[in-house]
């Protein structure tokens, strides 16, 4: 990936609610490193409509049994999908997100 390239990263969760707390919490990380990122929150069900804006998806635990069928939908557009680090998600913790996520985009 070139460093230049904007990672757009949605964070997925039931309804969107925690997930949006968590995608500021990545947004102010890659901001403090001058990373272009966008980070948006969502629920795992408008991610169908929405995946082709996406090149990284991050599943909340609390929606691990939705891995398979998000992954269908982001195979199509070929986004990485990963569940959020558990740790990283109870701490609420941007800046491991946010590495996890490039990660991600750089397999």
């Amino acid at each position: 990936m070139e460093n230049n390239q904007e990672i757009k990263l949605i964070i997925l969760c039931s309804w969107g609610a925690t997930s949006s707390q968590l995608a500021k919490k990545v947004q102010d990380a890659a901001k403090k490193r001058g990373l272009s990122v966008t980070v948006d929150a969502g629920g795992t069900g408008e991610f169908k409509q929405k995946a082709s804006n996406y090149n990284v998806a991050l599943l909340e635990p609390q929606v691990r049994h939705l891995k398979k069928e998000v992954t269908k939908t982001a195979e199509q557009f070929d986004i990485p999908v990963d569940l959020v680090d558990q740790r990283a998600f109870a701490l609420m913790d941007g800046d491991k997100v946010l590495d996890q996520a490039l990660k991600l985009i750089n397999k």
